[in-house]
């Protein structure tokens, strides 16, 4: 239907609405005469408009100086020699001291410590990794005690991941955290 006999039906239904009404003139009765006072209008305050969200501020991208640089690398190449003497002497209570809490508990774990113990089976050794010292004495000796830090690249302020060069290639040698004491071995921060 178009728009014009819409309206067109509209008033005539409401036209014959009105025409069967009908009314009936009251009987004038002895009634007290009642005064209708308009009341005053009440001014009603305009509703303040919602404020609008603030949006959330960017986070301020980290910048690295070279200065920055050149002293927090030296301080990693420093850590990592005092561990190289750590791990060759197979210290592992001081090793531990250099560990997040959130490695210890990570590396600690039943399934972490299964996996490595598979992945010796896998390779024909007869390892079983019960626990964080074996994983110390069974990977980390093994595989830590010479390290050479080649390269850093900062997460953030306090993780930076340090790389070691094999075969021309950077692999991730620690992921390194800072907290009061200094840097420790901590795991992989996502920004």
């Amino acid at each position: 239907m178009n728009k014009k006999l819409i309206m067109l039906l509209g008033a005539i239904f409401i036209v014959l609405s009105l025409s069967m009404c009908t009314s009936v003139d009251p009987e004038p009765e002895n009634d007290p005469v009642i005064e209708q006072v308009e009341p005053e209008p009440v001014e009603q305050a305009e509703p303040e408009p919602a404020a609008e969200p603030e949006p959330e501020p960017e986070p301020e991208e980290f910048v690295v100086t070279e200065e920055l640089y050149v002293e927090t690398f030296e301080d990693i190449k420093g850590l990592i020699g005092n561990l190289n003497g750590i791990i060759a002497n197979k210290d592992y209570e001081t090793w531990l001291t250099y560990l997040t809490d959130d490695y210890i508990e990570y590396f600690s774990s039943p399934e972490k410590l299964k996996e490595y113990t598979d992945l010796f089976k896998q390779r024909g050794y007869n390892y079983k990794i019960r626990d964080l010292e074996d994983y110390f004495l069974y990977l980390v000796v093994i595989s830590r005690s010479n390290a050479v830090v080649d390269e850093i690249k900062f997460t953030d302020s306090t993780h930076i991941t340090a790389y070691t060069e094999i075969k021309d290639k950077l692999s991730v040698l620690y992921y390194l955290e800072k907290n009061e004491n200094g840097w420790k071995i901590g795991l992989k921060h996502e920004n």
